[in-house]
């Protein structure tokens, strides 16, 4: 994890067929965007979130840092994939000195795999919200596990490029940073359509409460369709009718998959109303998406692009607001970077 101040942070977010990186100087109060890109990688280079071809994607990453002018070597690296799981558990209130180790202790309770195996991080979220007795001296945490193996693949593509971890983060929770007051006050689910697998995140009160991978993709649609991903121009894709079929019944199917998410967390005990639902990532740009999985999902859908917020900066960037709706992952990594 890293630690201190920092003025000046680059989120790094790796998918399939694609990196993206953006740069934030300032405060994360009030951070200013001062640079961001992107560059294509081999489709054969990551799959679903996982690095298969370390050479390839580190010597694209030191491509992007030229081709975007970026001058810092330390990035807040987000990754997503079926090797990092996300748990909630409770534990009993003890002593600061004695709280990390208890929830080492009981992590191998909520994991299905050996704990020797992964590198865990946690995050407390505050004071269990019951009614029950038992619940009221207990902390409720949110634990991280991410396979080694799997992470080693992506300090090893760091290493290729020339660049060191500041910190790693899971991708969907760096969201978060990027939610404006109304949204944080109340439960939303914010869905990031990337190439590789898509992502879930339900924030309450400003705090994750379900996090969750989905596998429709659009590297599924691009193949449905006889594209290659690089090829496929999502702004165009419903233009004729089987194009449009395909296209209706790999929506239906992504909300299916967000449907039986949203549900799962709704009804569990003690949580609050879903209010609306926030979309982002390269899928956002399917025309008809977001009317569409507000049929199925009976939620508000909007789209969520706080980049739009640094128009000046981004006309130097980006020839429109909504290319950055792209980018929102590693712009969450970055700000998460400027906390230090």
């Amino acid at each position: 994890m890293g630690s201190g101040s920092r003025k000046r942070a680059i989120g790094l977010e790796i998918d399939t067929g694609v990196a993206r990186a953006v740069e934030f100087t300032g405060k994360a109060s009030a951070p200013n965007l001062s640079g961001l890109g992107s560059i294509k990688l081999p489709e054969e280079a990551v799959k679903e979130g996982l690095i298969i071809e370390p050479e390839l994607v580190g010597e694209a990453l030191l491509k992007l840092w030229q081709k975007a002018g970026f001058k810092e070597r330390e990035v807040i690296l987000g990754i997503s994939n079926q090797a990092v799981l996300v748990r909630h558990m409770t534990v009993p209130k003890v002593s600061p000195d004695k709280l990390n180790n208890l929830i080492r202790f009981q992590a191998q309770e909520y994991l299905p795999i050996p704990l020797e195996s992964v590198i865990l991080d946690y995050l407390i979220l505050g004071d269990v919200v019951s009614s029950s007795e038992e619940d009221k001296n207990k902390l409720e945490v949110l634990l991280i596990a991410a396979r080694k193996d799997m992470l080693d693949k992506f300090l090893a593509t760091l290493k290729i490029a020339r660049l060191e971890p500041f910190d790693i983060d899971v991708s969907s929770l760096s969201l978060i940073n990027l939610l404006p007051q109304k949204a944080a006050d109340i439960t939303v689910a914010i869905v990031n359509v990337a190439n590789g697998l898509n992502s879930i995140l339900v924030a309450s009160g400003d705090k994750p409460r379900l996090a969750r991978l989905g596998l429709v993709k659009i590297s599924d649609l691009a193949e449905s369709l006889g594209y290659a991903l690089d090829e496929i121009n999502l702004t165009h894709i419903a233009g004729d009718n089987s194009s449009s079929e395909v296209l209706t019944r790999w929506i239906n199917q992504l909300a299916f998959e967000l449907r039986s998410s949203l549900t799962y967390y709704q009804d569990q005990p003690g949580t609050s109303i879903i209010e609306g639902l926030l979309l982002c990532g390269r899928g956002a740009l399917i025309p008809g998406i977001s009317e569409q999985l507000e049929e199925n999902i009976e939620l508000p859908v909007r789209f969520f692009n706080p980049l739009e917020a640094f128009t000046p900066a981004r006309k130097r960037l980006l020839e429109t607001d909504f290319e950055a709706i792209e980018y929102i992952i590693s712009a969450g990594l970055g700000i998460r970077g400027l906390e230090g």
